[in-house]
């Protein structure tokens, strides 16, 4: 008994108001706006494509963040690793080789992916040893991943670029280090 007075108070409610917006909406549409117009004039509404393509691109956003992610952690610990395999073996083996290549083409991604550009950056520093270049190299690149980390998606940051940069650096002076 109770829902059924409820239920006829809430319709009574609501009808004047639906009747209230009807007349409200057959006036915009006399005098003259479409509502097409009227839902690309409202900066929050817009047609259900153009809905989708901001969803799809807000998600593309995402996924694209969450690689930079992992390819910041894979390349900070292929850093130690490459540390301490030298550290142990005091030689560059082809696996270290391989791991090197790999570690330089993630931080590419990433420089690439905040819209780095490809400057060749000019060493500050370089270690008289390799031991302390691969030392500085899994310092860089956990810094690389812990600045990764940090920084939002919605962010163009010149620190990751900065040290992306030092990171290949870092590889290339690897790399001649062992031809000569």
């Amino acid at each position: 008994m109770y829902c059924k007075h409820l239920l006829a108070f809430v319709f009574a409610a609501l009808f004047p108001a639906f009747g209230a917006a009807q007349t409200t909406a057959d006036q915009s549409t006399s005098s003259g706006a479409s509502s097409t117009q009227r839902r690309s004039d409202s900066p929050f509404l817009g047609s259900p494509e153009e809905e989708l393509r901001s969803r799809a691109a807000i998600k593309h956003a995402e996924e694209s963040h969450q690689e930079s992610l992992e390819r910041a952690d894979e390349t900070a610990r292929l850093g130690s690793q490459l540390f301490l395999a030298f550290e142990h073996h005091q030689t560059l083996g082809r696996e270290e080789l391989k791991k090197l290549e790999r570690m330089e083409k993630l931080v590419r991604k990433i420089r690439g992916q905040i819209g780095g550009s490809d400057d060749a950056q000019v060493l500050e520093d370089p270690p008289r040893e390799l031991t302390a270049a691969f030392s500085r190299l899994a310092e860089t690149s956990e810094d690389l991943q812990k600045c990764v980390v940090k920084t939002s998606r919605h962010v163009v940051s010149t620190s990751i670029i900065e040290r992306a940069n030092k990171v290949i650096e870092l590889i290339r002076y690897i790399r001649s280090f062992k031809r000569q």
